[in-house]
């Protein structure tokens, strides 16, 4: 039984430490993927212009949920100052 428990923290330590290696393992296959998959693409003709829409297109997708869930109720109130700032911002460049 005091095995058993010893393999579990040490098991859970160890993920908890390879968090961030099994990130960055995701990202590199992720962009190798990304390479690819543009590679094929532009080379069966497809435009640069469409391919960046469809890229960042997917990329909302995928990212917006995560925000709609995790920071929701972090989020906070847009008044009208901070509305003029950000257009300004964004104006600005």
């Amino acid at each position: 039984m005091i095995c058993n428990h010893m393999e579990k923290l040490t098991s859970s330590k160890f993920l908890e430490s390879s968090k961030l290696y099994f990130a960055m393992i995701s990202l590199q296959i992720g962009y190798a993927a990304m390479n690819i998959i543009t590679k094929v693409s532009l080379n069966q003709g497809m435009s640069h212009y469409v391919l960046v829409v469809y890229r960042h297109a997917l990329a909302t997708a995928v990212i917006a949920p995560f925000a709609i869930i995790f920071e929701r109720k972090k989020q906070p109130k847009i008044t009208f100052p901070v509305f003029v700032q950000i257009f300004v911002l964004a104006l600005l460049g």
